[in-house]
């Protein structure tokens, strides 16, 4: 190599390569986590498309099949009975222990 007794690539385009892929990953990731909760989003904001009620009880399994991902979300609550709301911007859902959740569309947001 010519140049700098301590240089380390022989050319820009080669520290370019080594440095790129690393990068890469962590952008892919932080993309795959964004598609989550847009999804999740998408898929809250349709249950409540024709719905008046700001707040539903439904099976988990109609989550289920519509691709919801319960690891998810933009923020948690727990409340003074220690249930825990989990959020996905506007709306919120607490699950039960016989399998089904409560819904929550909400204006205003406590992410306390």
């Amino acid at each position: 190599m010519v140049g700098r007794s301590d240089k380390k690539f022989c050319s820009v385009g080669c520290k370019n390569k080594f440095h790129h892929p690393s990068k890469n990953l962590k952008g892919d990731h932080i993309k795959m986590v964004n598609n989550f909760l847009y999804q999740n989003f998408q898929i809250m904001e349709s249950v409540f498309r024709d719905e008046k009620k700001n707040k539903l009880m439904v099976p988990r399994i109609v989550l289920d099949k519509m691709g919801f991902h319960y690891a998810y979300s933009t923020g948690c609550y727990m409340n003074n009975q220690k249930k825990l709301y989990r959020y996905i911007y506007n709306y919120a859902w607490m699950e039960f222990s016989d399998q089904r959740l409560m819904l929550i569309r909400s204006e205003k947001i406590n992410y306390r």
